[in-house]
């Protein structure tokens, strides 16, 4: 089954939130905090387990019509990978 089509969610021990402090947002794991750009929390929010990563990723392109396609698509590829590896977002089955 293609990653496109699978659905990219908040793993359960994860929680997205804004951290006021380091006014920024926040991934929040038993393990500790996994401090997020502007862009990765704008990714983040997006994964909600309700679309495939196809969908994610379009929804970026949309809000960023002044970057390449391309470059948006690899970015948030790569930003999701690295969320599933370090166990924070799983990829659920259509």
């Amino acid at each position: 089954m293609s990653d496109d089509a699978r659905r990219p969610v908040l793993a359960r021990r994860a929680r997205l939130r804004w951290d006021a402090p380091r006014s920024r947002h926040v991934v929040v794991v038993p393990e500790g905090v996994l401090a997020l750009t502007e862009e990765g929390a704008e990714i983040a929010a997006l994964l909600d387990g309700q679309r495939p990563l196809s969908a994610v990723i379009d929804e970026v392109v949309g809000a960023h019509p002044e970057a390449p396609r391309a470059l948006v698509e690899a970015d948030v590829r790569e930003f999701v990978a690295r969320l599933v590896q370090r166990g924070y977002v799983t990829l659920e089955a259509p």
